[in-house]
């Protein structure tokens, strides 16, 4: 979330990595898709940090950092994003929504909450 609150908030220092493909894509203008990524990471990055969707939302964002990792090339930057393009596979792949613990404020201490 943070790269998305980055783009939101200073969109012109990331315009210079917009790739050509993507503006004649869309033909919007750079600063655009960078605020459109922005809301996109913003949105789905929340929903993933409060677990909604989190196996669907999950590999979204991998494949959008597939697109971004290959974008890039091989730079310090794309290793960094390939290890979070794993990690999001992984987590799309073992999520388990039904094997959650029941860790409320009323079970803590309560030898029956197991």
């Amino acid at each position: 979330m943070w790269f998305g609150f980055s783009q939101l908030f200073d969109s012109l220092n990331w315009v210079a990595i917009v790739p050509d493909w993507a503006v004649n894509l869309v033909h919007l203008p750079p600063a655009m898709i960078v605020l459109a990524n922005g809301i996109f990471e913003v949105i789905l990055g929340s929903l993933l940090a409060m677990g909604f969707y989190v196996r669907i939302i999950a590999f979204f964002l991998a494949l959008h950092l597939v697109a971004i990792t290959f974008d890039l090339g091989l730079v310090a930057t794309s290793v960094r994003d390939f290890g979070l393009v794993i990690a999001s596979f992984a987590l799309a792949l073992i999520y388990n929504p039904q094997n959650k613990e029941n860790h409320s404020p009323d079970n803590i201490g309560n030898p029956n909450s197991q």
